[in-house]
């Protein structure tokens, strides 16, 4: 593309540094290979990009900037890209990405020039994600994943530990050194194993501690590959005495984590669409083009085939769900195959070396794949050793030599074999000419039978073509008869009810008679109704009258009561007395009176003490009365001036008794004082006005409630009257509803007397049957009646017309036979032709099969075969000719081989490195440099065991892939951090944090896995689910298949024959042949309860300890029985795994198979079931450890089906559970998880396999 560039100063000053000017720079080559960046632009109208130069196709441009990167900011506008900034980067900055467009420009920079910016650019631009925000929304999504990082860092920052070595040595294939060290205290000798370890000054890691020996004083490193290069060719020799520990590999590891998220973040994944898959809710992926159609290498089950068609066929994602024993390695090992048939490059990684092991075992025998296995040499399998890159070339050369000798082995009897051939090719050869001969012969038959057909088809045409007129005849005939016949029928079927009707009554006029008898009948028993209805009413309107006349007297007894009642209301001085008054005439309250009532209550209630302030305001003023007229008005009017200033300030308040005490006092003062004095009177009537004024208001306030209450009570008194009047206007209105209804039922009566008077004349006999029967026999003489007349009016009707019903029936009678005479006769015909055209019908058939048969294509089938047998016969001479010079080319590449230098070896590796196409390596080991340096990128990238890894780990190998296939089971165990399972490590960091946010996102990391995600919203194009297990007895397999009940499909098994292929050949005291799956029960009662270790968190059980020890030694009895009988191999030991859901009780389990045992004939593995996950032995005995009486007694990690799902499944043959049965499907809290455990033990019942702890049957 050619687009015009215009230069800011800016952008100008920063080309001038590596050229004179912009025309120099941009004329150094004639385009360039340029990667554009969509970036974000404060201006909404026009679009921002940043071009990266390509240091390494931009050949001119990488040698004037010392391969460093070119980075020039532009502004898009329509007359072409305005440079706003030019710098140069390291050379280490990516220039790809997946938010990059790549392409090939040309810059024109001359100011006249009017080339402006091309279309196709501008829409390839706009097309473009703006790259700031695909990073933050990667940041922001990302994260979530942040508490995997914590988890791991939570237990990284170990301080560095440095000792001293006294003398060291390496092994055999210098792949590891041992040294003497001092200086270690003793709780660190456990610490440093796992640790990196270097020499003090030097930058160069020697490589991680696998085993330290505090006894010895020895540790033992497994050296990296580069400081094994140095110590063979002897250029290692350390500087200083002194090594020191480091946490470095577990930091480093982190590290590569993180820059995991980097690289994602800033768009350096292989497959551009990686964020969405990973942070979308419902990933969005690419459709796949087309169902690829492949040749398989391996046997295959359907599901399996069918997940590797998806495979190949996805464009960006698949998952592939594998349930224990699926044969998940055997999809694998055919992806893989398929892969390196399309000439594409794989990587196969795992969270752990095994499983990488295991997925690449299947693939060592096709030599179409060249297997590169990288990591740390001591993790990797044996079958894999052979394939890491210093092993490789001899590997390869050990097989190549290998191949030849088998060759030159067979060269002697070659040229015989060749004869052979030759012989049995040229007589394939002769037969296949003689067949071309018969097929010649059989051509022109063909050709004979093909005019054959033209002539019979041509027959067959004409009989359909004269069989047509001849089947509408006939559909004429048969319409016409069955129309004839129906009408036959109708005509006789009314002759003969006629002649019925007629034998019945003899005559019309007999009939016409019987019709009037029954109409007499009818009116006398409806009379006899009437007269017995009417009786019946009469007594009704009668007592009707008699009840209208009584509420009339009622009435007008109560209306005058009402009238009189006026009197009565203003008689009532009292409310007792108007309430009673209410109550004798049924006067409700209304809400009028009701708030007058209580207005009346509340005021008479404060009116409390009313007569005892009258008297005693009478007493006040007949004291004061009298001392006034002793003193005089005069100066009596001064003292109460005085006082009625005073009280305008205020007075006192006095009690009724205190008033009553001072006028008492008063008067004893007057009687028992002789000679009194006029100061002492004034005192008196001063004091006596002061407690006036008081009384007054006391008793002005009281009577004005007086007052208040009688006017209440009159307004009462009104009420009700009106409430009367009301009453009464309304029992006036109803007095004449009360006549009329009495009016109306007297009427009523005296007309039902005068009918019956009429009726009982006409009724002249005595009625001695009741109504109902009366009205029963009615209804049945009136239903004869209608039936009688009905009939006499048809044989009114039809007498007149039965001649002439006669002669029809005659005449239809002679035209059905006519017109069935002509339909057999047509018949014949149809059947003659019929019976011609299936003989030609017939013939017309074999004329097809002959014409059908495709002997043109066999004989040019047998003409190619004929050419290819005579090419192999050539070739087969030619080989003949070829044998001594072929024979001696593989001597000579044998001799070489055989005599293969160090540097032919070397030579070897290196085009087997670079040509090799499935790698395999762990998760985190494909974020070394050196790894990422070799392999930046493959076609198709498999994860195995997705489940167990953390997504942090999974998005390493993701990163390098166009491709993604995972493979996993979100169904089992999540992943371990170190020995703890991912619940304990969260819920210790939880427990130990008080930051929130951060608790709920470690919380989230336990709620769905990214594999579940994936498997749950990926479309079925992208997905499968492995249904067809191979790994256990199909009992055994029945207690895991309720887990996989939701799926598309369920779990089946696919052994042919359980009870054969997972024989086990075991009869002892717990276990049977016939066994497969066992419980044994412990009691609810010591020693079989739980018990926890002080200050510590895991548990053990001590009687399912004695119970495990006894199974064992019958296992092993068992097994030696076995042998004995020659039901096993001699030598056989059976492998015996037992697990258990707690790393307390594994510890006492390895601690009685090493202590205390000898089994002798038991290969055993013990291990949590965490650690189990992926592992599997011919007998797994579960320790289930919980078991306790305590009413908050639960089930602890055990409620997870994920983990009860990987226990149950890791045995082939035998599975033996030991643990309480009413423990685990009775006092387990979630009712989940007791119908878990409950469906369990109906599977072992079902099976005859529960045991209690002494293994008898229960």
């Amino acid at each position: 593309m050619r687009t015009n560039l215009i230069l800011t100063n800016k952008a100008r000053e920063g080309i001038l540094a590596w050229a004179k000017d912009e025309h120099a720079f941009f004329h150094l080559q004639k385009s360039f290979v340029v990667h554009i960046e969509h970036v974000q632009n404060t201006s909404h109208d026009e679009m921002a990009v940043t071009l990266y130069f390509d240091n390494v196709e931009n050949n001119a441009l990488a040698e004037k900037l010392d391969e460093q990167v070119a980075v020039m900011n532009c502004v898009v506008k329509y007359e072409g890209l305005l440079a706003t900034n030019f710098r140069v980067l390291s050379k280490r900055v990516p220039v790809h990405t997946n938010r990059r467009f790549k392409t090939k420009m040309q810059f024109a920079t001359n100011a006249s020039n009017t080339v402006g910016l091309p279309l196709e650019l501008h829409s390839k631009i706009r097309e473009l994600p703006i790259a700031e925000e695909r990073s933050k929304y990667v940041q922001k999504r990302i994260s979530s994943w942040e508490g995997y990082l914590k988890i791991q860092e939570r237990d990284a920052t170990i301080d560095d530990m440095t000792v001293s070595f006294s003398h060291y040595e390496v092994n055999e294939d210098f792949s590891r050194i041992t040294f003497k060290i001092n200086g270690l205290k003793e709780n660190e000798w456990k610490k440093i194993v796992g640790l990196s370890a270097k020499v003090q000054g030097s930058k160069d890691e020697l490589g991680s501690v696998l085993k330290a020996h505090s006894s010895k004083k020895t540790v033992e490193i497994d050296l990296r590959p580069f400081i094994q290069e140095q110590v063979r060719k002897d250029r290692w020799h350390p500087k200083t005495r002194e090594l020191v520990f480091s946490n470095f590999a577990t930091l480093s590891q982190i590290r590569r984590l993180r820059k995991g998220f980097s690289d994602l973040e800033k768009g350096l994944a292989a497959n551009a669409n990686l964020e969405k898959i990973l942070f979308e809710e419902r990933p969005r992926i690419q459709q796949p083009k087309k169902r690829v159609e492949l040749q398989f290498d391996n046997r295959l089950n359907e599901f399996q085939r069918e997940a590797v068609i998806g495979a190949l066929s996805a464009e960006d994602l698949y998952v592939i769900q594998g349930p224990p024993g699926t044969g998940k390695t055997t999809v694998i090992s055919e992806i893989c195959q398929q892969n390196a048939k399309a000439g594409l490059k794989t990587l196969v990684a795992s969270q752990s070396n095994l499983a990488v092991d295991n997925a690449l075992s299947r693939l060592l025998a096709n030599k179409d794949i060249r297997i590169l296995r990288y990591g740390r040499t001591e993790s990797i399998e044996e079958e894999g050793k052979k394939f890491i890159e210093e092993n490789v070339a001899l590997y390869w050369r050990e097989q190549t030599l290998h191949d030849l000798e088998a060759e030159l082995a067979i060269h002697r009897d070659r040229t015989a074999e060749l004869d052979l051939a030759i012989d049995q090719k040229e007589k394939e050869l002769q037969g296949l000419q003689q067949q071309l001969a018969v097929l010649e012969e059989k051509i022109a038959e063909q050709e004979q039978a093909e005019k054959d057909y033209v002539i019979v088809e041509e027959d067959i045409k004409n009989l359909k073509k004269s069989l047509g007129p001849l089947r509408k005849e006939q559909r004429l005939l048969e319409e016409k008869a069955s129309e004839l016949t129906a009408k036959k029928i109708i005509e006789e079927k009314q002759i003969q009810q006629f002649e019925e009707l007629l034998s019945k009554y003899g005559s019309l006029e007999k009939l016409e008679e019987t019709v009037q008898e029954k109409q007499t009948e009818v009116v006398k028993l409806r009379q006899q109704v009437s007269y017995l209805l009417s009786k019946g009413e009469l007594e009704k309107a009668e007592l009707a009258l008699k009840n209208a006349r009584t509420a009339y007297q009622e009435w007008l007894e109560n209306h005058r009561k009402l009238q009189a009642s006026n009197e009565a209301i203003e008689e009532c001085k009292k409310i007792q007395d108007l309430n009673v008054f209410m109550e004798e005439h049924h006067i409700q309250a209304n809400t009028k009176i009701e708030w007058q009532r209580n207005s009346f209550e509340r005021i008479k209630a404060q009116m409390f003490g009313y007569n005892d302030w009258k008297e005693v305001r009478n007493r006040l003023n007949g004291a004061i009365g009298y001392l006034e007229g002793q003193i005089g008005v005069s100066e009596s009017q001064r003292i109460l001036q005085k006082v009625e200033i005073e009280t305008k300030n205020g007075y006192s308040s006095y009690s009724i008794r205190e008033i009553d005490s001072a006028i008492d006092h008063f008067k004893r003062f007057l009687l028992e004082t002789p000679d009194l004095y006029i100061n002492q009177l004034y005192v008196y009537l001063e004091r006596l006005y002061n407690r006036r004024f008081f009384v007054e208001e006391q008793f002005g306030m009281l009577e004005n409630q007086r007052q208040e209450i009688m006017r209440l009570f009159q307004m009462m008194k009104q009420e009700v009257k009106s409430q009367v009047s009301y009453i009464l206007n309304t029992s006036k209105q109803h007095e004449s509803g009360l006549l009329n209804v009495g009016n109306r039922w007297s009427a009523e009566v005296e007309q039902l007397k005068k009918k019956i008077d009429k009726l009982s004349e006409a009724v002249q006999e005595e009625l001695t049957e009741a109504l109902p029967d009366i009205q029963h026999q009615l209804n049945i003489q009136e239903k004869e009646l209608e039936q009688l007349t009905i009939q006499m009016q048809s044989v009114a009707t039809t007498l007149p017309k039965l001649k002439q019903i006669q002669d029809t029936f005659e005449t239809l009678l002679k035209e059905e036979e006519d017109a069935l005479e002509n339909l057999a006769q047509t018949e014949v015909k149809v059947k003659e032709i019929n019976t011609k055209g299936l003989l030609q019908e017939k013939k017309l058939k074999e004329l097809e099969q002959i014409l059908q048969q495709d002997l043109a294509r066999q004989k040019q089938y047998t003409e190619e075969t004929i050419k290819g047998v005579e090419n192999i016969i050539e070739k087969l001479h030619h080989d003949k000719q070829q044998l001594p010079i072929k024979q001696k080319l593989q001597q000579q590449w044998h001799q070489l081989l055989l005599n293969a230098s160090e540097h032919d070896l070397d030579e070897i590796r290196k085009l087997y490195v670079n040509h090799a196409n499935v790698i395999g390596t762990t998760c985190v080991a494909s974020a070394r440099k050196e790894f990422m340096d070799n392999y930046p990128t493959f076609d198709v990238v498999i994860i195995d065991e997705v489940s167990k890894a953390t997504p942090p780990e999974l998005l390493l190998p993701m990163l390098k892939g166009k491709k993604i296939i995972l493979v996993g089971d979100h169904h089992q165990l999540p992943p371990l951090i170190g020995d703890d399972t991912l619940e304990e490590t969260l819920k210790a960091i939880i427990d130990e944090s008080d930051d929130l946010q951060e608790i709920n996102e470690l919380r989230k990391l336990l709620k769905e896995s990214l594999f579940e995600r994936l498997f749950k919203n990926l479309p079925k194009s992208n997905k499968q689910m492995l249904a067809i297990q191979y790994r256990m007895h199909e009992n055994i397999m029945k207690t895991i298949a309720p887990f996989y009940e939701n799926e598309d499909s369920h779990l089946q098994c696919g052994l042919e024959n359980s009870d054969q292929v997972r024989d086990h050949h075991l009869e002892g005291h717990y276990v049977k042949r016939d066994d497969h799956l066992i419980w044994l029960d412990m009691p609810s009662r010591k020693p079989y309860f739980e018990e926890q270790m002080k200050n510590g968190k895991s548990r053990f059980n001590p009687g399912e300890l004695d119970t495990i020890r006894h199974t064992l030694l019958d296992l092993n009895q068992a097994t030696e029985m076995a042998i004995t009988s020659g039901n096993l191999p001699k030598g056989t030991k059976k492998s015996v795994g037992v697990i258990s859901f707690y790393g307390e009780q594994v510890k006492k389990i390895d601690h009685l198979i090493q202590q205390e045992l000898k089994l002798d004939h038991l290969q055993l593995r013990t291990g949590t079931v965490d650690r189990f996950q992926g592992m599997e032995m011919d007998v797994i005995i579960v320790s289930m450890v919980r078991n306790t009486d305590h009413k908050g007694g639960d089930i602890g990690f055990a409620n997870d089906y994920r983990r009860l799902n990987v226990a149950l499944s890791r045995a082939r043959e035998l599975l033996i559970l030991v643990g309480s049965v009413e423990m685990f499907t009775k006092r387990a809290k979630k009712k989940e998880s007791r119908a878990m455990y409950s469906h369990l033990l109906e599977v072992v019942k079902s099976q005859n396999g529960l045991r209690d702890e002494e293994g008898k049957a229960k």
